[in-house]
């Protein structure tokens, strides 16, 4: 018995993939307070999610299992930061504003990547022969998931890291800087590598977007996607004016144009890459649809040559009465 007919999970697959979603989100909270090293905690997430996710994948068998675990991890950890906030307000305390700090703006990325494209790339080395049609709808639900996942904490991220990383401030004065690349220019004079963060940051920004967009609808043109990028860029420095929670620069814009880019580039770097392994049988991995395995030959084709031969005789069979006719006719002529 499925508990939803769109994911098609078993009540003990769904509780099983609830389970590990629920590892998955105290995995980086437990190994930070065993290992308190910059730089050694987040590799050892990035291990422990990876085998947590081979291990599962290897025991179910099912890709949308996967993806209904990155939604109950993205699913608390949402809601863990929102308890924090309503806990905050209802004790009167000052710092309920939440914090996202780098640890866990890393892990978060950890969290949802690696699972994500261990299942994209297995997908892709699937050979035609194990590419059965039952993995096929599997990953498409397991797409739609995922995406889910996704954008509950990349909307999440990007108000309260990028948009409003504190409280909006009413007193002081909204800063705006016009200059194109002096931002950039800053950036790259910073020899404490802070710059060169910052510019990584804003060049991702926008790439989980732009890479979800082009998967729910793939026709979407590279010229839509620099001006859905620039929209929603413009749309964050407007509100980061509006709320007065960080300086505005114009350079942002062009940070944000490449974030687009990659998202674009990396989606159809994928699907290139299934269509090369497919020689051209699948050239578009990361869909939400699905198609049928093929079976050799076209089914339609098969039925429509089927009707027609069934017409030929058909008609054959009528047209044989008339000539039948004649020849008894001509015969009994010939006897008289």
């Amino acid at each position: 018995m499925s508990v939803l007919p769109s994911q098609k999970l078993t009540i003990g697959e769904l509780w099983l993939s609830m389970a590990v979603g629920l590892i998955m989100f105290l995995v980086p909270g437990d190994i930070k307070n065993q290992i308190d090293s910059s730089g050694f905690a987040e590799g050892f997430v990035f291990l422990t999610v990876f085998a947590i996710t081979v291990l599962f994948f290897i025991i179910i068998k099912r890709f949308e299992a996967i993806g209904a675990a990155l939604l109950t991890n993205s699913v608390i950890t949402v809601a863990s930061f929102l308890l924090g906030i309503v806990n905050g307000i209802i004790s009167g305390g000052s710092n309920y504003w939440p914090t996202i700090t780098d640890y866990q703006l890393v892990t978060m990325f950890i969290l949802w990547t690696v699972p994500f494209f261990l299942m994209v790339f297995t997908r892709v080395l699937l050979n035609k022969s194990k590419d059965t049609e039952e993995l096929r709808s599997g990953f498409s639900r397991f797409l739609s998931l995922s995406l889910r996942a996704l954008m509950l904490i990349y909307f999440f991220v990007i108000i309260f890291k990028q948009v409003m990383p504190h409280s909006p401030d009413t007193v002081n004065a909204r800063e705006i800087n016009y200059m194109p690349l002096s931002k950039i220019n800053e950036c790259l004079d910073d020899t404490e590598g802070s710059g060169m963060i910052y510019m990584i940051w804003h060049s991702l920004i926008v790439a989980p977007l732009t890479f979800s967009l082009l998967i729910l609808n793939p026709k979407i043109k590279w010229w839509q996607m620099l001006i859905i990028s620039l929209a929603f860029g413009v749309t964050i420095e407007v509100l980061q004016f509006s709320l007065n929670t960080g300086t505005v620069y114009v350079d942002d814009l062009f940070m944000y144009l490449i974030g687009g880019i990659i998202g674009f580039l990396l989606k159809c770097m994928i699907d290139v890459l299934r269509s090369v392994i497919t020689k051209g049988d699948e050239k578009t991995l990361l869909d939400l649809s699905y198609s049928p395995v093929d079976t050799g030959y076209d089914q339609d084709e098969y039925d429509a040559a089927d009707d027609d031969e069934s017409e030929e005789e058909a008609v054959g069979g009528e047209g044989d009465i008339p000539e039948v006719i004649h020849e008894l006719s001509d015969s009994n002529n010939n006897k008289e």
